[in-house]
């Protein structure tokens, strides 16, 4: 009986070690660190372009000269967008995975939309029209006007017409990152980041066919602001030469919005 009674003891004492371990194991995990790069490295930025590649883009059917060109063509793009010298700010904001790599990641860009045109405009013109705006001024105004916070500035240089505002895009998750809840952290981070940059509010644009997309965002509190029909960037395996992208004609995209981030 005393033998019995000592058997049970043991099996009871390993039972409570191990039951005490699993719920120790359990409170202390942490989900990996979502990281805000604002002046990201190469390495960084090869790393984001990895993602988009297997986490945004189609690219199952591609070779693997085909994958580099298009890497090397994301990588470009990031480094431009979030390397150089800017007045437009603009972060990448990251989850790292096991690899050394990013398992979910989003980017965060100031950009100027158009009320009155109800569009958003291209990274490119944003730039090139606010250069061209601040070119017609004189040198003393010029360089009083930029020592205002962006807001400001935009406010004066377009009458209002044009306003800046912080722009949500490059969500992706690897594949096998899926299902774990990092899309909605990296897009929650996104609008804490936009709160940080002092804004009250935060836009981004997605094809209308995403319908997955287009709920999650709807999801979080976004509201469709307007649609448009343009152009957009599709892979394409039987392009031989240079990125394998090719642009589709009359894509419907949902410009939507989420405010009153600053009051809550």
């Amino acid at each position: 009986l005393a033998a019995c009674c000592g058997i049970a003891m043991r099996h009871a004492l390993t039972w409570l070690l191990l039951t005490t371990a699993t719920c120790t194991a359990l409170t202390t995990y942490a989900p990996p660190p979502l990281r805000v790069l604002e002046t990201p490295t190469r390495d960084e930025i090869d790393a984001c372009a990895a993602t988009m590649c297997e986490g945004f883009w189609t690219t199952s059917q591609l070779t693997p000269a085909q994958i580099a060109a298009l890497h090397k063509t994301q990588s470009d793009d990031f480094r431009t967008r979030f390397s150089g010298k800017r007045r437009l700010r603009g972060s990448l904001l990251v989850v790292p995975d096991d690899d050394e790599g990013v398992a979910a990641m989003a980017s965060l860009e100031l950009g100027l939309v158009d009320v009155v045109a109800r569009a958003v405009l291209p990274r490119d013109d944003a730039e090139r029209k606010f250069i061209a705006a601040l070119g017609r001024l004189t040198t003393r105004d010029r360089n009083i006007l930029l020592r205002a916070p962006i807001q400001e500035v935009c406010g004066t240089l377009f009458d209002g017409n044009v306003r800046v505002v912080p722009l949500v895009s490059n969500v992706a998750v690897l594949p096998t990152s899926r299902r774990k809840g990092l899309g909605r952290r990296v897009m929650r981070a996104c609008t804490d980041l936009a709160v940080d940059w002092n804004y009250d509010e935060v836009v981004l644009e997605v094809e209308a066919a995403n319908k997955a997309a287009c709920a999650l965002y709807e999801d979080m509190g976004y509201q469709e602001l307007w649609r448009d029909t343009r152009s957009a960037l599709k892979v394409d395996a039987s392009v031989e030469q240079g990125p394998p992208l090719r642009r589709r004609p009359d894509v419907e995209h949902v410009a939507m919005w989420r405010g009153g981030l600053l009051s809550k």
